[in-house]
């Protein structure tokens, strides 16, 4: 059995893997090409013996390759290699009817702003900086999923929570949504500390539940804030202003925006706010396809 898979680089050489399990083993060739031309092939060869012998669950030498092999398949996949070589040639292109890879990386915003920007020249518009845990919410048109920032599926884990289920359930055919889950104590402060226990891919859905449940008990409150949208009805909106794309996030409800001064900044710290991201109206997002974000479309203002 063998599995042939692509992955276009960022120097644009498009990169060839080819697996190939023969009984107990495992072939991999790998090698890059640009307009036709190979570069140097190389290979590896692992053999593989079976598993928990004696065992229920035992398995021959042959049928561990296969697992393996069937492993890194998968794991290839989830790094954003594909079998269609004129998929792999698209680049930055994905089909939002599909579930997303590891590969997908949704800008982030800048650190800081430049040194010679001015924060208070009334171009910039601020938006509150909370402390929670970004999740990007997407529906293919036949799945509502939801992602960890690094891409990692975990939609039954967050099925838990109410304020993702209904955003989830709202959000129309074939869009990519991105935002911030933020947990409050019974006082409303911001307590990022909990997230964890609903938000990580290494719990289960029964742990979650049962921390969900006793949180709120306990008087906190969560809430998902829509920040910015990738896809909307299968069209890619990165390319769209800011005021575009905030019109768009306005289907979940209203955001609070407006134009950043320092009496805003100055009453903001004195309630203890982290800060604010500031955007510009003209501002557009990207995404790229190799697992590294870029930086651009905002800028954090920390206190």
């Amino acid at each position: 059995m063998m599995t042939t898979l692509y992955q276009l680089h960022l120097t644009g050489r498009l990169k060839h893997m080819v697996i190939e399990v023969k009984g107990n083993q495992i072939i991999t060739e790998w090698w890059t090409s640009k307009e036709d031309e190979d570069g140097k092939k190389q290979n590896t060869k692992e053999t593989v013996y079976g598993k928990n012998k004696g065992r229920t669950n035992e398995t021959s030498n042959d049928e561990q390759a296969l697992l393996e092999f069937e492993r890194k398949i998968k794991k290839k996949k989830e790094e954003g290699y594909v079998e269609n070589r004129e998929d792999a040639i698209l680049g930055e292109e994905i089909v939002v009817s599909s579930t997303l890879t590891q590969s997908f990386a949704p800008c982030k915003p800048i650190s800081k702003l430049n040194e010679k920007d001015d924060a208070y020249n009334d171009t910039w518009l601020a938006e509150r900086k909370y402390n929670g845990s970004c999740i990007l919410l997407h529906n293919t048109g036949k799945e509502r999923i939801g992602y960890t920032r690094r891409i990692k599926p975990i939609t039954e884990i967050l099925s838990v929570i109410k304020e993702i289920k209904n955003t989830l359930h709202e959000l129309p055919d074939e869009s990519l949504i991105i935002g911030e889950l933020v947990a409050f104590d019974e006082e409303g402060k911001e307590d990022p500390k909990v997230l964890k226990a609903v938000t990580t891919e290494t719990t289960t859905k029964a742990k979650a539940k049962s921390k969900y449940d006793s949180l709120i008990s306990e008087g906190y409150n969560f809430k998902y804030n829509v920040f910015d949208v990738i896809f909307w009805y299968g069209e890619d909106v990165t390319d769209r202003t800011f005021l575009e794309r905030l019109e768009i996030t306005k289907f979940f409800g209203e955001r609070e925006i407006r134009p950043f001064t320092e009496e805003i900044a100055l009453q903001a710290k004195e309630k203890g706010w982290e800060g604010f991201i500031l955007r510009q109206a003209e501002d557009n997002i990207v995404f790229t396809m190799n697992g590294k974000p870029k930086r651009k479309g905002s800028y954090k203002f920390k206190f």
